[in-house]
């Protein structure tokens, strides 16, 4: 039987111990890097990036693994929903102990397997940022100010603001450029906005 086990390995007490530890956690997960496959309302289809290696040292090939929930930003009912894209890099943990009870019931208790360690209980945490293609649709804290941009339109409660920068009201009104007809023109100027 081939093992990973070198003469080093035991050549003192603290390297057997070593050794010992390594042998004891080899096949546990416990944070890990992979790749989006599928994205299924609240949980994900991940492929680990980082294959195995068996005593020999060729690859050992990986597995899809399911039902991985994602964090999410969130505070009681407020949240920044960002659900994870197919394609996205990201960071998994694998959790301690088996968490099935808690993603059924959404309760605590004590764990139905011994598990410890597993892709089973892991959760994705967020994409890594240098792994992945430059954002386009952003919020970003520049510490002197919040820049908001997006592709699209911005809804912020019915009133959208286009990529343009038009702003459009709730009755659909576009605010630039906006004209009152009936309404004869003149030198004269209206006050600014809030201006008493």
């Amino acid at each position: 039987m081939l093992t990973n086990q070198k003469p080093m390995d035991v050549s003192c007490q603290g390297n057997a111990v070593l050794s010992l530890i390594a042998g004891a956690i080899k096949g546990c997960v416990f944070a890990d890097i992979v790749l989006v496959k599928k994205v299924n309302g609240k949980t994900l289809t991940v492929f680990p990036m980082v294959t195995g290696t068996n005593a020999s040292g060729g690859s050992i090939e990986n597995q899809d693994v399911y039902n991985v929930p994602f964090i999410q930003y969130q505070a009681g009912n407020s949240s920044v929903k960002m659900t994870p894209r197919v394609g996205d890099i990201g960071l998994v943990i694998a959790c301690d102990k088996d968490i099935t009870n808690v993603k059924k019931t959404k309760g605590g208790g004590p764990p139905p397997t011994q598990r410890r360690h597993s892709y089973s209980d892991a959760v994705y945490i967020t994409a890594i940022a240098s792994l992945n293609d430059e954002p386009t649709e952003l919020a970003e804290f520049t510490g002197s100010g919040i820049n908001i941009k997006s592709p699209g339109v911005v809804n912020i409660n019915g009133m959208k603001v286009h990529p343009d920068g038009k702003l459009e009201l709730v009755d659909g009104s576009i605010v630039d450029g906006h004209t009152h007809g009936g309404v004869v023109s003149g030198g004269s100027r209206t006050d600014p906005l809030g201006a008493a």
